[in-house]
């Protein structure tokens, strides 16, 4: 074999080794991973844009409209501050830096803030929030810690009962918390699900709100499920880092009765939130994010229509 050839086909053979060895895995298992004091810092842009529309009955069916427009930009730090034997993670959070701009008509506000880290000037210190969120592997939500350390008082409600900010929160945060990943190993092109029932009855009894009878059948037939559908799509390389990546999408849809008996009106809701993770798989962190939510909502009968929504939400967080 001439030396050419011979020099050609081991370039061949280092090329096919080296794909063997980049190649992306068949199957991996999606579980958050973390040591103590391990620091994952993230920035992010959110914005929001909202048309909104009401007719006034009584002036002769003049309608109002709003368009509020947000825009934000922050940089938070998430800290592992404890790993159980099992894996589940602690974690608390500080906010390093903090720029919002809201648009309203003619208002127009904005509120920045930098922290520690973040930059001058230094306009703040941000303490690490005192409040520590339990994680378990698959990204389920098991506790939030530290509420009752928090100076919040009960605060009275109808019929002399009160209502107990911290144990609401933890009640609904065990009641409506899912995993994020599935149980068993996943492949490109492989799905998994979960599904939960909004109740406002559920959620107003939770509270400790008094109701009558006839509120309770209303609110009764309010209930409405959200199926979330994710899918492992691809593996990517982002950052250098290779990634599984991750489309969440939780469509839902809502009709419930808006005015007294006998006016037809109705309320009609739906929506879409679509979240898009690249999740490093080895290493067990999140190093991009991108959400976004789109819902519309119409009030009226056959006749009318007394207001209108449409909102849109974006936000993409990326690890730095």
């Amino acid at each position: 074999m001439r030396t050419g050839h011979k020099v050609m086909m081991m370039v061949v053979i280092l090329l096919v080794s080296a794909t063997a060895l980049w190649a992306a895995p068949t199957a991996v298992t999606l579980e958050l991973k973390g040591q103590p004091d391990q620091e994952l810092k993230y920035a992010t842009d959110f914005e929001m844009s909202m048309d909104f529309e009401v007719m006034d009955p009584s002036s002769g069916g003049q309608v109002l409209t709003l368009a509020p427009r947000m825009q934000a930009n922050a940089v938070t730090v998430s800290r592992v501050t404890q790993v159980s034997e099992n894996g589940d993670l602690t974690m608390r959070g500080r906010v390093e830096s903090f720029d919002f701009t809201l648009d309203v008509a003619d208002l127009h506000a904005r509120l920045a803030i930098v922290g520690p880290d973040g930059g001058p000037p230094q306009l703040i210190k941000l303490p690490e929030i005192p409040i520590g969120t339990v994680v378990a592997k698959d990204g389920t939500v098991l506790a939030i810690e530290g509420l009752d350390a928090l100076p919040i008082p009960p605060i009275p409600m109808p019929g002399g009962t009160t209502l107990n900010i911290p144990e609401m929160i933890s009640n609904v945060m065990e009641e409506f918390s899912q995993p994020v990943f599935p149980d068993r190993p996943v492949s490109p092109g492989d799905t998994w699900e979960w599904e939960m029932v909004i109740d406002p009855l559920a959620m107003a009894e939770m509270m400790g709100t008094p109701l009558p009878p006839e509120a309770k059948a209303e609110l009764g037939n309010m209930s409405f499920p959200i199926k979330n559908t994710s899918c492992l799509v691809a593996f990517e390389t982002v950052n250098g880092i290779e990634c599984a990546k991750i489309e969440a999408v939780a469509p839902w849809e809502l009709s419930m009765p808006a005015g007294p008996p006998g006016t037809g009106m109705m309320v009609n809701e739906s929506g879409t939130t679509t979240v898009l993770t690249w999740f490093d798989y080895a290493a067990g962190r999140t190093i991009r994010e991108v959400v976004s939510v789109g819902v519309t909502m119409r009030v009226g009968n056959d006749q009318m229509t007394v207001a209108r929504m449409d909102l849109q939400i974006a936000g993409e967080s990326e690890l730095q």
